[in-house]
């Protein structure tokens, strides 16, 4: 409780100050050394409420601070069993790029209950963060190593260089066999030289490897991994600069070891290479490869090479390619393909047709495709897309996304709607097609409504497969799904 006076209390007036606030003064000069004096007094007073009051404000801020700390105290979280808290731990961490930070500065820093049940759940320790070990006998490594009970080990390096820390090469190259074995994911950014003079461990339960190769590429930057007979997940992202003699004289891609089980391969060409130059290493991998993702930018900066032969990919599912690597089409069969995703140039620095390489691969084989998904300036021939869709007589989901930055009219996607229009008299085409989204999107920004030209013919798709029909003699389904503007 506060005192009910004041605090601080008024010291009394000066002599002589009463007297010439009522005029009465002996002289001017006197008058004015008073007053002075007085002033100083006045100021000094205030400097001294200033501080109390500096003083009670931080105060009342530590007090606010207890409080809070003492109401949390009552939070649920609080009263929960360890076995519970764990599984919120678990939760927490599912997601996070910043796993070891989260774990060792929040979860363990909060109370001791808290700390015991983050050491007592074993997931929490198996993110092995190498930018934050400085070397071998790192007290971290050592208490990650030992909470993390035999399970799983998620190794990763986000940044090519670190001062002061451990390097991937004298991380792997000290880990014992055991943990070696125990690492079921990779995530590193490193020179492709440094890689290469990485020796090869045994890992045997290695499920998941992305490589970032920067500043220099070596054929050998991947043999660190040829012990790794189980990896199922690999992304290869190249970044390095090539020279044009280096692209005409060979392919500078790495090599890649002999895996026998990868399922999904993502390629990320951030160096302007063709898609051809990674051609190797697709035909290498196609007997067991069920996805493939490329991502790059707008252009490439040298021409493909020449199709000689193409490959057969015999159990290749869906694919997602971005800009002109919709070109691998052009090299491969794939006679189980079922979903292709197509992501256009909506720069239109290329002017290229994503759905002309679609329709070579189209041409020769007719793959049991089920989802299209054309995300494109649609600036190419409204024929060569029809005659790709004629081709996918079995699909069910098609998405179509108009991405031309401030386009006002659809011509190709007006071509495409209206040939989906159904009518009793004319052989349908996509009969069995279920879910059908129709979108326009720009460079920074996303349009919720409908061009002006699109309007109609897809408000006519809509009503024609709005329930289960027959044209011409052939079975057409109910469309159940619209995605797209509002109508």
């Amino acid at each position: 409780m506060l005192p009910d006076g004041p605090i601080i209390p008024r010291s009394p007036s000066l002599a002589g100050i009463e007297d010439l606030r009522r005029g009465y003064t002996p002289s001017t000069h006197e008058a004015r050394k008073l007053i002075e004096e007085n002033t100083k007094q006045l100021l000094s007073e205030q400097e001294l409420i200033d501080a109390e009051l500096e003083r009670l404000s931080a105060r009342r801020r530590d007090i606010s601070r207890e409080l809070e700390i003492n109401q949390a105290l009552l939070a649920p979280v609080r009263k929960l069993f360890p076995e519970l808290l764990s599984e919120v731990f678990k939760h927490a961490v599912q997601g996070s790029s910043t796993w070891t930070r989260f774990s060792l500065c929040v979860l363990c820093g909060v109370c001791t209950t808290w700390r015991a049940a983050a050491r007592d759940t074993p997931l929490l320790w198996t993110s092995i963060d190498l930018d934050y070990i400085i070397d071998m006998d790192d007290p971290i490594l050592h208490l990650q190593v030992q909470l993390s009970a035999q399970l799983p080990l998620r190794v990763y390096r986000w940044r090519n260089s670190t001062a002061g820390r451990i390097s991937p090469e004298a991380f792997f190259d000290a880990l014992s066999d055991t943990d070696a074995s125990r690492v079921e994911e990779i995530e590193i950014e490193y020179s492709g030289d440094k890689l290469s003079k990485m020796r090869a461990r045994n890992f045997s339960r290695l499920l998941v490897a992305e490589v970032s190769i920067v500043d220099s590429c070596a054929s050998g930057a991947l043999g660190f991994l040829a012990s790794a007979p189980a990896l199922r997940d690999l992304c290869i992202a190249v970044g390095y600069p090539c020279s044009n003699d280096e692209v005409l004289l060979g392919s500078p891609v790495p090599a890649v070891p002999n895996f026998q089980c990868v399922t999904r391969l993502t390629l990320g060409i951030n160096n302007d290479l063709p898609v051809s130059a990674f051609v190797s290493v697709l035909s290498q991998l196609a007997p067991t490869l069920n996805d493939l993702i490329i991502v790059s930018n707008e252009v490439s900066n040298w021409e493909e090479a020449e199709r000689a032969v193409t490959f057969e990919m015999p159990v290749l599912c869906t694919v997602e390619l971005e800009a002109y690597t919709h070109k691998v089409l052009t090299y491969i069969t794939a006679p189980v393909l079922h979903t292709v995703t197509l992501n256009g140039d909506d720069l239109c620095l290329a002017e290229e047709d994503p759905t002309e390489s679609l329709f070579d691969l189209l041409s020769r084989s007719r793959p049991p495709l089920r989802s299209f998904t054309l995300r494109d300036p649609m600036q190419g021939s409204a024929d060569t897309l029809l005659n790709c869709i004629e081709r996918m007589a079995g699909l069910q989901r098609l998405c179509m996304e108009d991405n031309k930055y401030r386009a006002t009219s659809s011509p190709r996607m007006v071509a495409v709607l209206e040939q989906l229009i159904c009518d009793d008299k004319k052989p349908p085409m996509l009969p069995e097609l279920r879910s059908l989204s129709v979108q326009f999107e720009g460079r920074y920004r996303v349009s919720s409504h409908g061009r002006a030209d699109v309007v109609a013919p897809l408000s006519q798709v809509r009503l024609s497969r709005k329930e289960p029909r027959v044209c011409a003699g052939q079975a057409v389904v109910a469309l159940e799904e619209y995605n797209g503007p509002a109508l």
